[in-house]
């Protein structure tokens, strides 16, 4: 793919997934991340809703793209790394 090359997202069919709590596991091969919500009851037990496998390669894309995101909105006053009070 050029860089410049536009790419066409469908997303008719997505799921919507909510989540309060990620983790993640890592080999050599992959990472895999799991996304889950916490028990409202209990804090310490968590529902994970889905696992999304991603090769190193591509995670490191996926962490640059979310860098790029956090300071992006940090730059625009939407965020801060002040921590919640």
């Amino acid at each position: 793919m050029q860089k410049n090359e536009k790419i066409e997202i469908i997303d008719d069919q997505a799921n919507h997934i909510y989540s309060n709590l990620i983790s993640f596991n890592v080999n050599p091969e992959e990472v895999c991340m799991g996304l889950g919500i916490r028990t409202v009851k209990d804090p310490n037990t968590v529902d994970l809703q889905t696992y999304v496998h991603l090769t190193i390669p591509h995670f490191l894309r996926f962490a640059d793209a979310v860098s790029k995101q956090v300071n992006l909105l940090m730059e625009k006053g939407v965020i801060s790394r002040e921590p919640a009070q």
